[in-house]
Formats: structure tokens, sequence, C-alpha cells
């Protein structure tokens, strides 16, 4: 149960069945995290990494991520490789035109010559740029979005009685490709901006992309920061044996404790949708909610304590999401990388392009300055959401959630003056508990209908479960059959309510962006912090939710 497979499919009660030996086209090939054969496979590597001369202990890290791939199936090692390789000779030559460059500068005095050939060499160094973002894009789009395409070009031609159709390419997922195909991205672009210099060695640059606790389901890093602790050999301490330990023990609780206690009941909820609507409904996606946030802040957990144990430090991907006031707000504390990557790398460069400031242009002729100010900022946002949903998914339910948070956001940015002028009027009210915890209830609940689509199958049928909630709510029917027939014993529901209290009382502590084991560190005694975690050792042990072999199931976020 190392490895296991999963239907490429937004649907989760589909996605979340195990099929741990068989891999078809259709399927995503990935490696858990939780199994116990990848426990193994992490303690030998500890083992090596700390007993190899420091200097070399990066690359005992890129063999280890290289085999970790490898174990999910070593034809994928082709398009990882290709990634690195085309990436890293693009790197070079726009590294060796920005130099030739200079050197003309510091040879020439003519401004006129050297504005010339700065020009020419922009040039030059934008081809190399667009052809790597070509290729790494394009294998992407091949293996995620060519059946989509097909699938969307059959229907259109059924439309008009067309007798034939397409058939599918079927291609297999590599492991990982959504995350590792974003983070070369984010480091061609950021080597030609000239605001990384890139790495000369191309093995180091090799580990960057295949790391192998981030590969899976991120974090998103920027080289410029995962390449001061990547690269340095920290020597495997008991501090960083203690700390990242720490880290992973709370990642395993939140998703075997919480979130696979809980994910035979979403199956129910969501298999037969039509039994379970209306009050059922709300019941569903509150449900998801919890799961998923378990789910995918324990692998990130499990991702960062690894890396500590090593000694690097990945970025934090939450920042205590629940507590948002806003959608906007929210994603800025929920799966942050992501967030910075399509602000950084789409939005602002979208926003502020030759062609957005021409539309920018004629927006205000037209509109005059107010509406047309906004409404390039609204196009990019729209696209941005758009490509958010694409990437999540190649299907129309991810591509509708996408654009149902650009357009909130939208929306959101539009009634702006109107909450200034109520935060004018009523200061105290607007900051008053009640009204924060009000915003706070308010969002929560407008992404749990937005996640909808993340859970039925088809727009349409998502759209119907959202109607229940008017058209058939059965109040009486929920409270006669209430979770009776979900699967669950009362335990399930008594342990997972326990373990859900727990995770908050944790993210109250880790408030003001402090690490809650530091706090732990501050408040208690050693005796005292140890018995926490080992009431947390025994609750996984315990009350954990295991599958076949002890393992446990699939992370959510691994199809992206």
């Amino acid at each position: 149960m190392f490895l296991t497979f999963i239907p490429k499919t937004p649907i989760i009660m589909i996605r979340g069945v195990d099929t741990p030996y068989i891999c078809d086209a259709e399927m995503i090939c990935t490696v858990l995290f939780t199994s116990s054969v990848f426990l193994l496979f992490l303690a030998t590597l500890l083992a090596v990494y700390s007993l190899a001369p420091q200097k070399h202990r990066w690359f005992v890290l890129l063999v280890g991520s290289m085999a970790f791939y490898a174990y999910a199936g070593p034809i994928f090692l082709i398009y990882i490789c290709t990634t690195i390789i085309v990436t890293y000779f693009c790197t070079m030559r726009i590294r060796r035109l920005w130099l030739l460059r200079d050197e003309f500068a510091a040879a020439t005095d003519d401004k006129e010559q050297r504005k010339q050939n700065k020009a020419k060499t922009k040039a030059l160094t934008r081809r190399w740029l667009v052809a790597a973002l070509l290729i790494n894009l394009g294998i992407l789009a091949m293996v995620k979005y060519t059946d989509f395409a097909i699938g969307n070009v059959n229907a259109f031609m059924a439309l008009f009685g067309a007798d034939r159709s397409f058939g599918f390419m079927r291609f297999a997922l590599p492991m990982g490709i959504s995350f590792y195909t974003f983070q070369t991205v984010a480091y061609l672009v950021d080597v030609y901006r000239e605001r990384t210099k890139p790495e000369r060695n191309p093995l180091k640059f090799a580990l960057f992309v295949s790391f192998f606790p981030q590969i899976i389901q991120g974090p998103i890093s920027r080289f410029s920061e995962l390449s001061q602790t990547l690269y340095s050999g920290t020597p495997v301490t008991g501090t960083n044996l203690s700390r990242g330990g720490q880290r992973v023990l709370w990642g395993f609780f939140k998703k075997l404790v919480v979130a696979d206690r809980l994910f035979p009941a979403l199956l129910v909820l969501t298999g037969t949708p039509e039994e379970f609507t209306g009050a059922f409904y709300l019941l569903s996606i509150a449900l998801y909610a919890i799961i998923l946030f378990c789910d995918f802040t324990g692998g990130i957990d499990i991702t960062i304590g690894i890396a500590e144990m090593f000694g690097i430090r990945l970025p934090e991907n939450f920042n205590r999401p629940f507590y948002s006031r806003s959608i906007q707000e929210y994603w800025q504390r929920w799966h942050m990388t992501m967030y910075a990557w399509f602000r950084d790398y789409v939005f602002y460069p979208m926003s502020v392009g030759k062609n957005m400031l021409k539309f920018s242009k004629f927006t205000r002729r037209v509109f005059g300055d107010g509406l047309g100010k906004r409404l390039p900022v609204h196009v990019s946002l729209i696209w941005v959401w758009f490509l958010t949903g694409l990437w999540h998914g190649a299907t129309w339910n991810f591509i509708a959630w996408g654009l149902a948070n650009g357009f909130v956001i939208m929306f959101s940015l539009e009634a702006a003056p109107l909450y200034a002028r109520f935060h004018g009027r009523f200061p105290k009210a607007a900051e008053s508990y009640i009204f924060r915890a009000g915003q706070i209830f308010r969002t929560f609940w407008l992404m749990n209908m937005i996640r909808s689509f993340d859970i039925y199958d088809g727009v349409g049928n998502t759209f119907r479960m959202m109607g229940s909630i008017v058209t058939d709510f059965g109040l009486a029917d929920f409270l006669t059959r209430g979770v009776s027939e979900l699967t669950l014993p009362v335990a399930d529901y008594v342990s997972a309510a326990i373990g859900l209290l727990a995770i908050f009382w944790v993210s109250y502590m880790g408030r003001g962006d402090v690490d809650f084991r530091d706090r732990l560190r501050t408040n208690f005694s050693w005796p005292a912090r140890y018995a926490v975690f080992g009431l947390i050792l025994i609750a996984v042990l315990i009350f954990g939710a295991y599958g076949h072999g002890y393992d446990a199931r699939q992370f959510i976020y691994n199809q992206f």
C-alpha cells in the first residue's frame, strides 16, 4: 500500500476508493505518505543522510527523491526528467545572454548601442522563456487535459448529429505533475526577470524540482527560499527529529483520527445524493469542509515535518483559514503558495500587460474612469480563477468551482465602498465580536457551497443540490433519520469530534503566526509537552482509521 492509484475524477466519493494494485490509463499514480513502507523508506533515508559527508547530503536527497518518484512508476521519470532538462538548459541560455549583455555594456560607452543590445538580448531571452514554458506546460496539458478536450469536442459534434467521435488517449497522470510544473514555471520566470540566479549544477536543480516530501501535494516553493536550506546538508539533530516528528505526528492525527474516520459517512451522502437533499446537503458540505481541511493540512504537516527532520524549511501553506471573514481572505489563508503563485505569475502580469492597458483605456472611454478602471481587474480576476479551477481538475465541475470563487471575490470588490461606509458609520458594531463572528460564519458556509462542485457529479446536479435547501429542506426527515444511515457507529463520531476539538485548540494556540510547538514549549514543562504528544500518538494508534495492511486512505489533494 506504499503505492496507490486514484481514478481521475472530481467526485470525492469515487476518488477516495482504494485500488492499490491497479493502474490503467485513466489512473493517477501516487505514493502514500501514511503507509508503513513509506515510513521505512523515510527512516532509511534519514540514516543514510546523517552518515553521508555534509557536502554530499544533498545528493543523497536527490537519489532518495528519484527513487521515491520511480516507485510510483519508472515510466513517469520521463516526464519529470524532461521538465528538469528543458528548464535547466533554457535557464542556462538565459543566464548566458544576460552575462553577454552585461559584458557588452561594460565594454561600450555608446548609450544607444547599449540600449539596442539590451532590447535584442531581452527578445532572445524571452524566446527561450516561451520555449521552456510551452514545453513544460504542454506536457501538463497533454497528460491532464487531452481527454477533457476530446470529450467536449465529441459532445459538441453529437449536438449536430455527428455519428463519429474521437477516441480518448487515456494518459496516466504522473505523480505531482501539477505541482512540480508550477514550481519550474515560477523558477523560469524569476530567472528571466533576474530575480533569481539560476542553479548551475544540473543535479542540484533536479533536487529542487523533485524533492520528495513536497512533490505530491505541495507546498509550491520558490527557488530563492528553498535553496537556502535544501543544499546545506544540515546534520540530523535530535532537535530537528523531535520538532519534525511532532509535526508529522500531528499530520497523522488530523488525517487518520478525523478525516479518514469521517470519510465513509461522506461517501454515503454523496453516493446517492437524491436521497440526501436539503438538510442532508448542508451536512454533506460541512462534513466535506472538515474532512478536506484535516486531510490537506494533515498532509502538509507531514510534508513540512519530514523536511524539518532533514533541516530543510518549506513554506507554510495554511494560516487558520476558517477564521477568514471573506472569500478573498480565505484564499490568503488556504493553500497560500498556490494563491501566491497565481497572483504573482498570472494575475499581476496579465493585469498590467500591454493588452490589458489597451483594454483599460477602451473601458475608461466607454464606461468612465470608475468602472473603466475596475473592469480590466475583474477580467484578470475571472481568468485567473478559471485557470485555478482547471488546474485543480479537468472537469466542468472544477471550472465552475473556480469561476464561482472568482465571481464572489469580484462582487466583494464591487461592494467594498458599501462596506467602507458601513464601517465608517458604525465603527463599534463593525468591529464587534458578534459582527466578526457573523462574517466568519457567512464565509464558512459560502465557501462550503462553492465546494459543492467538488463532491457532486455534474454542474447541473450540484446546482440542484444547492436548490434543495429551498425546495426540499426536509428538516423533519433529517431529525428522524439523523446520521443513523451513514454507516458510522457513534464511537466514530465521538472520536472524530474529540479530535476536531483538539485541532481547534491547537489552531487557537497558533494564533498570531506562532507555531503551536513553540507555544507549548513556552507555556508547559517538558514532561507536559511530551505527555501531549504521547497522547496524540496513542490516539493515532488506537483511533486512527486504517485500511488494508494498516495503511491509510490516499490524500485528497494528491489527484491534482
